[in-house]
């Protein structure tokens, strides 16, 4: 269904998904505004904090209102993924992906890693694009790279990232380099392919087993 649509169109698509992520990246730094939605004398936000007591140890426990950058990632924003690989599969995945669509930023730019060849026989010089040998350990050994990579963001999550919105914008910001790098090294779609902690779980949803 969604191969139909327009590369132009899922062109705009991929940019409005990754401005948006991001600024949610942003917010993570630097966040005046959305802490006043959860201001306990806020009028209408349903996301302002009640004004009762939370017994600790038989003291009321003191809320104060705090932005909403983490609650949106943890919230939305990976909710949202998990929910387009389950209900529209692969397909849409893999042209809307803001990940995927960063790590094309050398190609586009013409910056990929090149090897330089030279025919023995004519002297002539080509130049040709790094992949991933499928014979290399990379090429043998990816899907447990891509399990580790989601093992180590998830138990992030409950050990630090739940607890910092520098360390969560930190790790995401390292993951984004991490894809640039890779379309730099190897090109092609090689980030989906060999690295992303998504691709276990896109195997779980969107991928059956056969016996």
């Amino acid at each position: 269904m969604f191969a139909k649509i327009p590369e132009r169109r899922m062109q705009w698509v991929r940019w409005i998904l990754t401005g948006g992520w991001l600024l949610a990246i942003a917010s993570l730094f630097y966040d005046p505004w959305t802490s006043a939605l959860t201001e306990p004398n806020h009028p209408w936000s349903p996301l302002r904090l009640p004004n009762t007591c939370v017994l600790v140890q038989g003291q009321c426990l003191s809320e104060q209102p705090y932005p909403l950058g983490t609650t949106l990632f943890w919230g939305a924003i990976v909710p949202a993924a998990i929910f387009i690989l389950l209900v529209f599969g692969h397909e849409l995945w893999r042209r809307i992906c803001p990940l995927s669509f960063l790590s094309q930023i050398p190609r586009a730019l013409g910056w990929q890693r090149q090897f330089k060849r030279e025919n023995k026989k004519t002297g002539k010089i080509r130049y040709e694009l790094a992949k991933v040998n499928a014979d290399s350990w990379l090429g043998k050994n990816y899907p447990y790279l891509q399990f580790g990579w989601l093992f180590v963001g998830l138990c992030g999550r409950i050990l630090f990232f739940n607890a910092d919105r520098l360390i969560l914008a930190s790790w995401l910001l390292f993951t984004i380099a991490a894809a640039i790098s890779v379309g730099y090294l190897y090109g092609g779609k090689s980030w989906c392919q060999y690295f992303c902690p998504m691709a276990p779980v896109q195997s779980i949803y969107s991928e059956p087993g056969s016996y």
